[in-house]
């Protein structure tokens, strides 16, 4: 069904309507906990630009783990789902930036570029927007490093859930729960960071946003989705 409806603009629309009330639905429900790092916290709280990083199968909620009104700029793909998403959080993203580690990455990397040096935050789901799930690429890290903008990985979960049978294992969200949003402490990428450098930060922000999941997920009482395997003689932070 949801592939007819993304056939056409129409359809697109109404089912971002329908997706933003039922986050509005659940968000406005939810007795939410925030449990942040000191750090992670003031940089919330303050004026320079972030990189806000959780992973795909997040994204329905993640409207609840940015503070408003604070602009925030999100890399999409422009794959339907993506689309219907953008309108479902268009009170939340002043800036859509079009691009993914499949199509467009070198688009979304300069998209970040620019906005994090407009001073806009980017938020970006590093596994997105076809896996492997929970598995970091590099385009936030390169994105940090050029910019000096801190990664900030964030993870919410739900004690009232459904876990899908997709790639990511997207967590669907029900209303009238216990909600809990976790804050790591902010990763930072020298600026004159090499290749090797460079992939030890994308391994540190693969396992902190590991960290944080698990931990908001064992706090709602539910054992924690696994990554996915890296392939056999493959990178999974190859691409952006």
């Amino acid at each position: 069904m949801l592939k007819r409806l993304t056939r056409s603009d129409a359809g697109v629309r109404a089912a971002g309507l329908l997706a933003r009330l039922i986050v509005w639905l659940v968000r406005s429900t939810t007795r939410w906990e925030r449990v942040a790092d000191p750090e992670a916290a003031a940089l919330l709280a303050g004026p320079a630009p972030l990189i806000g990083a959780f992973w795909h199968n997040r994204l329905m909620l993640i409207s609840a783990t940015w503070p408003r009104p604070r602009p925030l700029a999100m890399v999409m793909s422009e794959h339907g789902d993506s689309r219907i998403l953008g309108i479902a959080v268009a009170g939340y993203v002043t800036r859509p930036i079009w691009g993914s580690s499949r199509r467009g990455a070198a688009t979304a990397l300069k998209g970040m570029l620019l906005a994090l040096r407009d001073g806009i935050s980017v938020g970006i789901t590093p596994d997105g927007p076809r896996g492997p799930r929970m598995r970091c690429r590099r385009g936030l890290v390169q994105a940090a490093m050029r910019t000096g903008a801190p990664i900030v990985p964030a993870a919410w979960s739900v004690s009232r859930r459904t876990v899908a049978r997709s790639w990511d294992r997207f967590v669907i969200a029900w209303p009238f729960g216990r909600g809990v949003i976790v804050y790591g402490p902010p990763i930072r990428v020298p600026a004159e960071a090499d290749a090797a450098a460079v992939e030890s930060c994308r391994l540190a922000v693969e396992a902190a946003l590991n960290a944080v999941t698990a931990d908001a997920d064992r706090r709602m009482g539910h054992a924690p989705i696994e990554p996915a395997p890296v392939p056999s003689g493959a990178v999974a932070g190859g691409g952006s």
